[in-house]
């Protein structure tokens, strides 16, 4: 996704309320031609999505809303992210609602994969939130005609010495927020913390106790159907021959999909696709062909293949000149470190048929 997707957001969100939505396309693709600044390079995932409403949205009424790329999947992150942008905000910890994953919403930021999800998009939340603290607390200075340093901000206001409070939605106005981030950030001292750091509910796990919405496949749209593949009897089979006119005709079904080996059905509820798809599977011929190596030669096979060797440690002392050359070779049985969990079902939502 490139920076005017991104932008794009802000126009999706301008009807809703929030004071941090102005631009115009132009702009956008007159700030993607620009020439990049040489500097310091921006911390996480603010390095790609460096605009600080790609991060954090405060509407008139006060609501924080903290975006993140990355897909919440039982990691726990969700509630971390929550709990970071709270803590560098000044605000409770249910004051912060975070959208993960969206990508009408959200900054692009690839594969949630790696544990990198707090390392890249935590990160880019911590570094945002400080700086957008910084503005508020910049703009009630303005406001007020007070030095910054004689402000502090709690539970979502600014304070003056005096005690007078400017609250969040009363400080953003227009693209206060659309600004490129700092490559540093004025974080918050640890040993201030009220939120990071202090055990907090999970915030996905009721869902996933009480039968509620906490996966893709629990939701329900309108005017969505479901859809099953008929996966292939081994790996490279070619598709020769499909005969779908009786699964068409099978109660709920809406289409089969063909495209070369890729062979699906699309139904209006589940379990009809379910159905549908064994009855495709029934219906369909493949061709053959070995293409995986030998069990029993797999040691083989993979020590030939391409490799790309790196040094972990080298230590040596030259005064010391060895009698011996000791080699060994050690092996081990082939483990792949692939996905234990099970797919979610494909589904599509269509008002068509």
């Amino acid at each position: 996704m490139n920076a005017p997707v991104i932008l794009d957001r802000r126009r999706v969100l301008q009807g809703g309320g929030a004071l941090i939505v102005s631009f115009s396309l132009g702009r956008a693709f007159a700030e993607e031609g620009a020439p990049a600044v040489a500097g310091p390079k921006r911390p996480g995932s603010l390095a790609t999505a460096p605009y600080l409403d790609s991060w954090l949205r405060i509407d008139a009424d006060g609501r924080i809303t903290a975006f993140t790329g990355k897909a919440e999947l039982g990691q726990g992150f969700k509630t971390a992210f929550q709990q970071i942008a709270a803590e560098q905000l000044d605000v409770p910890f249910e004051a912060i609602r975070v959208v993960t994953a969206d990508t009408q919403l959200t900054a692009n930021e690839g594969y949630t994969a790696g544990s990198h999800s707090m390392q890249d998009s935590g990160t880019a939340i911590l570094n945002a939130a400080a700086q957008v603290r910084e503005l508020l607390v910049a703009e009630a200075a303005r406001r007020l005609g007070l030095a910054a340093e004689s402000l502090k901000t709690d539970n979502g206001a600014v304070v003056d010495p005096d005690g007078r409070r400017i609250t969040y939605g009363e400080l953003v106005a227009a693209d206060m927020l659309h600004v490129q981030a700092q490559a540093q950030s004025k974080l918050k001292d640890p040993a201030t913390f009220k939120i990071m750091g202090h055990p907090v509910p999970r915030v996905d796990i009721p869902a996933k106790v009480t039968g509620g919405e906490a996966y893709v496949q629990d939701m329900r749209l309108a005017g969505m159907v479901h859809a099953r593949v008929v996966r292939p009897p081994s790996c490279g089979a070619q598709l020769v021959e499909c005969d779908g006119s009786a699964v068409e005709k099978l109660p709920g079904v809406v289409k089969v999909v063909r495209d070369g080996n890729f062979l699906a059905v699309v139904a209006d509820k589940e379990f009809q696709a379910v159905k549908a798809m064994n009855a495709l599977a029934a219906a369909t011929k493949w061709k053959e062909s070995p293409s995986l190596p030998k069990q029993d030669d797999l040691l083989n096979v993979i020590t030939s293949l391409p490799s790309q060797g790196s040094t972990i440690l080298n230590r040596s002392d030259p005064s010391v000149s060895g009698q011996k050359t000791i080699e060994a070779i050690y092996t081990r049985p082939y483990q792949s470190h692939g996905s234990i969990g099970h797919p979610a079902p494909w589904r599509i939502s269509s008002k068509a048929r």
